[in-house]
């Protein structure tokens, strides 16, 4: 039988080592949102990403490795869809944060968690 964190965990990680091998070797620090649009009445999704990386102490923004990104579309659904089968958790955009330190963290948001307009 399969372990739903460690499905969840190996996801995360590809997603690290594209965010990681996007940065320059002078990179201290990176963050990369994925954006998981799927409530289109035709089942479609999109997904977006947003990425950061600090070289030199300056916030450089940039746009993840083209070769690397290509599964970002296949794994964020993926990741999305064994949460939600495993906690019920609904997403809709996640930050991962590789740190100072080496140490990756995320943060889930999820639609009822945000501001109302």
């Amino acid at each position: 039988m399969s372990n739903p964190i460690e499905e969840q965990r190996l996801i995360i990680d590809q997603l690290y080592h594209i965010v990681k091998g996007s940065c320059p070797s002078a990179a201290t620090s990176a963050k990369c949102k994925f954006e998981y649009d799927h409530g289109y009445e035709d089942g479609s999704f999109s997904v977006g990403q947003i990425f950061y990386y600090t070289e030199d102490g300056n916030s450089v923004s940039a746009a993840l490795d083209r070769t690397l990104r290509t599964s970002v579309k296949d794994l964020v659904p993926e990741l999305h869809a064994k949460m939600k089968a495993h906690t019920g958790g609904d997403w809709d955009a996640f930050t991962l944060f590789i740190n100072e330190d080496g140490t990756v963290t995320t943060k889930f948001e999820y639609p009822d968690q945000k501001p109302r307009r």
